[in-house]
């Protein structure tokens, strides 16, 4: 485990530009796809140029919950038909993102050296972007050990139920085993209210430092809401749908919180963005 760290990051090169943060989970069903989404949203309305990397290959979603058809995946990019500057599109807010695919067998049955080479290849893609947010597939199998490892940093999801804790504890307790300087924050999503999210994230913290040694960074909450289930059934990220929202509003705490930026009333209007740009908030917001 530990010469596959080191060769990736070998491979991954001592002079990266962007940030990249990948978003995993134990299980599926967490929210993990929603909350890359939702966040890639808000960040480039802070004035920060995303791309969102569906690193679940051949299983991907983040087009469909965006609401955006797309012919383009990455299995076309490994044909050689189209190089990463022409699949990359367009979705809400100016945020960019590169399709998986779905169902494709190239994209499942990728080599290990053949990932390797991709991930390189988009951590260091030369395009205007500051930050690259990548959804990992959920659980622990060496492909998505690559993902994470290729990131700066990872943000585990887990929900309050006992059995996505103890899958993003397997998950951290396998990052550790490969990587243990690598940075982990934990985020706690489909929560009740405040006080639940607290006692999961206290109590996975405090577990993960007692038993494997590492710190883990407490990210905050994504509240439970119906409206989010009705945005995903639409296809409409709650971000976009609702900008007002309780949901809302937590993701900007995050993403102010992750971007180190003051946690304060964000206007979503046309005009502040174009301020925020004017004012170089996309570079100094992400620390490149």
């Amino acid at each position: 485990m530990y010469d596959q760290a080191t060769n990736l990051r070998e491979l991954m090169g001592k002079t990266q530009d962007v940030r990249v943060i990948s978003i995993a989970s134990g299980k599926g069903g967490v929210g993990k796809s929603s909350i890359a989404v939702n966040l890639a949203i808000t960040m480039s309305r802070l004035g920060v140029r995303v791309l969102i990397l569906d690193a679940d290959f051949g299983l991907a979603n983040v087009d469909v919950m965006l609401g955006i058809t797309t012919r383009l995946d990455m299995s076309y990019f490994l044909r050689g038909e189209k190089t990463l500057h022409e699949i990359i599109q367009l979705g809400h807010e100016g945020v960019r993102f590169i399709s998986g695919g779905s169902g494709v067998n190239e994209l499942i049955n990728m080599r290990e050296e053949q990932l390797s080479s991709l991930l390189a290849k988009i951590v260091h893609i030369d395009a205007p972007i500051d930050l690259i947010i990548m959804d990992a597939g959920a659980g622990v199998s060496n492909t998505i050990m690559q993902v994470l490892l290729a990131s700066s940093e990872t943000i585990v999801v887990t929900t309050s139920e006992p059995t996505s804790v103890l899958d993003a504890y397997a998950l951290v307790k396998t990052i550790v085993k490969y990587d243990a300087s690598h940075p982990l924050h934990v985020l706690a999503n489909k929560c009740e209210n405040a006080k639940e999210a607290q006692n999961v994230q206290t109590g996975f913290v405090t577990v993960c430092g007692r038993h494997l040694g590492k710190n883990i960074n407490p990210l905050g909450l994504i509240s439970y809401n119906h409206d989010f289930t009705t945005a995903i059934k639409r296809q409409v990220p709650i971000t976009v749908s609702d900008p007002y929202s309780a949901a809302t509003r937590e993701f900007d705490v995050i993403a102010r919180t992750i971007l180190n930026m003051p946690n304060e009333k964000t206007s979503y209007s046309v005009l502040s963005r174009v301020f925020s740009r004017m004012l170089g908030m996309n570079k100094g917001a992400v620390g490149v």
